[in-house]
């Protein structure tokens, strides 16, 4: 592939997506490679911790984008930031769902996102178990293998299976805490189902795909690696993806069908009005 910027005027996102595809599936099988053997290397004894697969896999999708775009910025889930002033940045989640990876349960896949002025312009996440990858740059469509994803036929809430990120709520100051619990209450009695996967970038693919009909992120704290790249496939499958500001703590991403968005935001009780720019917030 021939090096150069994405901002030179001659870029074709399709080729980045291309190249990132297969940089993507490469990993992938890295992954399926160390599966059984990769132990914890940086594990605090709770719930979060880091094993030799995220480190290898994210260190090689490093240097594949420093050697194919130079000039971008880089966020990785494992081996920090660089150049976070510039115009294009690459964020990297090597594992999205270390955990499952570790217990080897096939719930976790790779997601890269390329941000423009902090907004996702191009989306890769590899389902690595089914072998599936899910892609999207923006006004492309988004597709898996090739198919393209439309999101969900459902048009009534109650009929509507919404996957939600969830918190640690004893950890949150205690307004929080009581939106969080208030809003859950809510979704439970006004739509058929409500799914916690704790797989937020295969999460947003499932939703594009329309085996889940919305997502809604009622942490606020979901960290960009692991739906940057969601967002820009669940925006090209033709949802609506944008953060709300409730009356407490960080902004919340939801994605819907657009007969699902407004309903879905009265049970939320989001102001639309206090909507915030995806550049303040994905990274």
């Amino acid at each position: 592939m021939h090096k150069r910027s994405i901002g030179e005027p001659d870029l074709d996102l399709r080729d980045a997506l291309a190249a990132v595809r297969a940089v993507a599936a490469e990993q992938a099988a890295v992954l399926l490679r160390q599966w059984s053997s990769s132990s914890p290397v940086d594990d605090d004894g709770g719930r979060d911790f880091t094993t030799r697969a995220d480190i290898d896999v994210e260190r090689n999708i490093r240097d594949f984008l420093r050697d194919q775009f130079p000039a971008h910025g880089f966020s990785g889930e494992e081996t920090g930031d660089d150049g976070d002033d510039a115009e294009y940045r690459w964020l990297v989640d090597p594992i999205d769902g270390t955990k499952y990876y570790a217990a080897e349960s096939s719930l976790f896949s790779v997601s890269i996102a390329l941000l423009r002025h902090g907004a996702p312009v191009l989306g890769v996440v590899q389902d690595v178990c089914a072998g599936k990858c899910f892609s999207a740059h923006k006004g492309g469509g988004a597709f898996v293998d090739g198919r393209p994803l439309r999101g969900s036929r459902i048009d009534v809430l109650r009929k509507a299976i919404v996957s939600v990120d969830t918190p640690n709520s004893d950890v949150l100051p205690q307004d929080e805490r009581e939106w969080f619990e208030g809003r859950l209450v809510g979704l439970t009695r006004h739509t058929y189902r409500v799914r916690a996967l704790g797989a937020g970038a295969l999460a947003a693919c499932w939703v594009a795909t329309g085996a889940l009909d919305a997502y809604v992120d009622l942490t606020g704290y979901v960290k960009p690696q692991d739906l940057a790249a969601g967002w820009i496939i669940m925006e090209e499958a033709g949802l609506h993806v944008e953060h709300l500001h409730p009356i407490c703590g960080p902004p919340r991403l939801v994605a819907a069908p657009e007969r699902l968005w407004a309903p879905l935001v009265q049970v939320l009780d989001a102001d639309l009005a206090s909507s915030v720019d995806p550049a303040e917030t994905v990274g």
